[in-house]
């Protein structure tokens, strides 16, 4: 079982998993501006992490929590399972729950073949 990390850069390129890896996504969020990521998932892929990151920090390995600037930006970071086999993708729009158009729409690719050959 591998952790793929993909960012907004990585939008509409294809990447290639296994069933049982897990998708961490990384996109820049600021909560203040009311401006929030939303997904649409499909079968195949399972939400398993929903956390935001403040302080824009792209390296979980610093270990920043709630230290940024009151106001600055921050990261949503998502984790999601690959739970079947097959092309699929997550479409990803950042959007305030009150307007009608997302200020921005990525879609990522996710290829995945069973772990074994026999599934």
């Amino acid at each position: 079982m591998a952790l793929v990390r993909l960012a907004q850069s990585d939008a509409g390129r294809t990447a290639e998993l296994r069933v049982g890896d897990t998708v961490e996504l990384r996109l820049p969020e600021v909560r203040t501006s009311g401006y929030q990521w939303s997904l649409r998932l499909p079968e195949g892929i399972r939400l398993v992490v929903d956390e935001y990151v403040s302080g824009g920090d792209d390296h979980p390995e610093s270990g920043s929590r709630g230290g940024g600037t009151p106001g600055g930006g921050g990261v949503r970071r998502l984790a999601l399972d690959v739970t079947g086999a097959g092309r699929h993708l997550i479409e990803a729009e950042l959007a305030r729950p009150w307007e009608t158009r997302p200020r921005r729409s990525v879609t990522f690719v996710i290829s995945a073949v069973s772990a074994t050959p026999n599934e």
